[in-house]
Order: C-alpha cells, then sequence, then structure tokens
C-alpha cells in the first residue's frame, strides 16, 4: 500500500524544481514565478506551498499564501459608505487574516497534479485538511481557494462537502486574435466601436509625438515606473495586492526572457508603461500606470490596448490576457469574458453560516455593472 503523506514548505527552494514541474507542467505561474514573488518584499503576504507525496514522489503542490482579506472587496457605491463608516468604529470589520490557495495574481488558480492522482476522490480530503490544519496553526481563520476555471470545479466542487461555499469572483477576461493584420481585427469589431476607437487613436497620435519602446531592463527608469503604478493603483476601486518596487526589478531579471515593459513616451516624457508577459502564443498583461494628466488627453488607455493588439498580431501570439476589472471597455473592444469561481470556509461553524449569506451579497456582479452587463 502507498505512503501518502502531506506537509508544508515555507520555501520554493525546499521543492525540486524537477518535480514541481512534473506535476505543473509548462505553464505562465513557473517556478521562476514563485521564487519571483518570495523574493519581491511583498508587505503583509507569506508564501507556502502544501505538498502531497506517495512513496516520496510529489503528486500535488499547491501554492498558498496569507494576508488580511477584505470580504467587501467587490462592493460598491452606497454599500461601500457603510462599510466605512462601520470601520472607523470597528476598523477590522470583514477585514480577516485569510490562507489562499491558488496564485496571488496570476490570471486564474492553478494547483500542480499529477493526472492519476486528480482521479482519486481522496485528494480533495487531503488538500482540504491540510489547507485547514495549517490555517490554524497561523491563526488565519478564513480559508479561500482563489479564481479556478470552470473545468476545476468538476473536482474541487468536492470542497463543498468540507465546509466550503462556493461563489464567483472577478472574471477573467481573454481575446483570441486569429487575424493576419490589425485591420483584419479592427473589422471584427463592432461598426460603432471601430469608428470610435480610430477616432481616439487619430486624435491621440495628432496632438503630438507618441513613441513606444518595448523594454526588459527599467533599472533606469525604476522611480519613474513605479510612480505611474501607484498613481493606478491609488486611483483604482479594487485593490488586493500592493506591488513593490523590487518587485519590478525582479521580474525583469528573474522572468527574462517572458517579461516585456511597453513603455509610452509623449514628448520624450514616460506617461504610461505596461508589464507584460509573454509565454509561447499568449501575452498576459499584468499590471499598468498612468500620468492621468496625460493619459486622458492622448487617449493613451486605447493607444496601449491598440499598440498590444498588433504587437501580439505582429509577433504571431493568438491570445491576450488583458487582466480582470474595466470589464466594458475590454468586452466592446472583443474581450470575452471567462467566469472563475472561489470556495471559503471560515474555522468557526457559525462564522461560517454567516459567511454563505454575505457571499450572496457581496459577489462582483451586485455591484459591478460591468459584469452584469
Amino acid at each position: 500500500m502507498p505512503k501518502i503523506s502531506c506537509k508544508i514548505l515555507d520555501n520554493i527552494n525546499k521543492i525540486d524544481r524537477k518535480q514541481w514541474d512534473a506535476v505543473f507542467g509548462d505553464i505562465p505561474e513557473s517556478y521562476s514565478f514563485y521564487r519571483t514573488l518570495e523574493n519581491s518584499e511583498f508587505t503583509g503576504f507569506r508564501f507556502y506551498y502544501l505538498v502531497i507525496e506517495r512513496d516520496h514522489e510529489i503528486v500535488l503542490i499547491a501554492p498558498l499564501f496569507s494576508t488580511d482579506f477584505n470580504l467587501d472587496i467587490a462592493v460598491e457605491g452606497w454599500f461601500s459608505k457603510v462599510i466605512r463608516s462601520i470601520r472607523k468604529v470597528f476598523p477590522r470589520f470583514l477585514i480577516l487574516k485569510t490562507l489562499f490557495c491558488g496564485s496571488l495574481f496570476g490570471e486564474y488558480g492553478v494547483l500542480g497534479i499529477k493526472s492519476d492522482f486528480k482521479e482519486n476522490p481522496e485528494f480533495i480530503r487531503l488538500l482540504s485538511d491540510g489547507v485547514i490544519n495549517f490555517s490554524t496553526k497561523i491563526n488565519a481563520p478564513l480559508v479561500i481557494f482563489k479564481d479556478f476555471l470552470k473545468q476545476d470545479t468538476f473536482f474541487l466542487d468536492a470542497l463543498m462537502q468540507e465546509g466550503y461555499s462556493k461563489v464567483k469572483s472577478f472574471p477573467a477576461v481573454i481575446l483570441e486574435l486569429n487575424f493576419v493584420s490589425f485591420e483584419g481585427y479592427l473589422k471584427s469589431l463592432g461598426r460603432s466601436t471601430r469608428k470610435n476607437l480610430n477616432k481616439k487613436l487619430k486624435q491621440a497620435y495628432s496632438q503630438g509625438k507618441i513613441e513606444v519602446k518595448v523594454a526588459r531592463d527599467v533599472e533606469n527608469q525604476i522611480d519613474k515606473i513605479f510612480k505611474l503604478y501607484e498613481n493606478t493603483y491609488y486611483k483604482g476601486d479594487t485593490k488586493f495586492e500592493r506591488l513593490s518596487k523590487k518587485f519590478f526589478l525582479q521580474v525583469a531579471h528573474d522572468l527574462n526572457p517572458h517579461t516585456h515593459f511597453f513603455l509610452y513616451y509623449i514628448e520624450d516624457k514616460l506617461a504610461a508603461f505596461n508589464l507584460c508577459f509573454v509565454y509561447n502564443d499568449l501575452l498576459i498583461d499584468k499590471f499598468v500606470g498612468f500620468d492621468y494628466d496625460i493619459s486622458k488627453r492622448y487617449n493613451l488607455y486605447f493607444v496601449s490596448w491598440a499598440y498590444n493588439i498588433k504587437w501580439c498580431i505582429d509577433n504571431s501570439l493568438r491570445y491576450y490576457y488583458p487582466g480582470q476589472t474595466d470589464y466594458e471597455p475590454k468586452a466592446r473592444l472583443g474581450g470575452k469574458l471567462i467566469s472563475l469561481y472561489a470556495y471559503l470556509r471560515h474555522k468557526n461553524i457559525f462564522s461560517n453560516f454567516f459567511i454563505k449569506l454575505l457571499i450572496f451579497i457581496l459577489k462582483p456582479d451586485n455591484f459591478n455593472k460591468d459584469i452584469r452587463k
């Protein structure tokens, strides 16, 4: 009878890279990706790995991280104002230390599982027990399996038998670019959208000199890039992770040649950037930053969108992931929303019952009009 064991590791270097690749395969959230996260000094985040072995062979790896989590992350409008008012009296209202299973900011959650082990009905129980026991050890009362694709729910739905609640997350967005030219992409859009995009691009380029540079080493620009990132971070309604300056330097070094910085200069001044990763036939638009005094006047959101599409087509990349949030323009410009799902469980039986009720109120499509559309 095979010997099965479960352990938690606090550093990816404690996992053999060949065994990691054997269960995950060739995916963007690679061994180097998680090592970069560990080395990037994210305030308030700790990274771990649940490893299940069968006769000393790794058959499952689940990336974990812990942080404080706002259960009201999806809330907007008057409800958000009510919660902020309550927090003046109770600062931790709806904020819980949480252990997550999944990627900090991947496009969706991924578990590394040997195919024959995935069919074993006991693996979900082993995984859940390991995560719950560790959450108790680090005093994280809430556990969340974060942002998994629909095809993953066929085996993750078994978590609901372990007391978890299932809820829709913020969806991912993807564009499939089966075009030989940018003009072919434009023809795929609705008439009014195509006309509006062409108008914005023409207005932008007629106002001044716009230059785009694609770079991998940005050390000499890091202060400007980080300032643009912070502009966008503080302007956004939905906040989860806050990147560090070191992260931008680490990805340029550790994830080369996948890392690409798209730098937008207006009259030789850096006014916007996209941090993107290229994997096989996929461009992932991870993070953006804007100088809003300039970007609105020059329509840099649409300039960068058009440039990314052109760059994908010119470099024979079939898929473009433009990131979560800001769904309405992305959908109009050809993006398809991909449903993602999360599973939540609180260690306290009464709090867990409360969360089951709460998630029906706080789910993203109750507050985000773009998702509802």
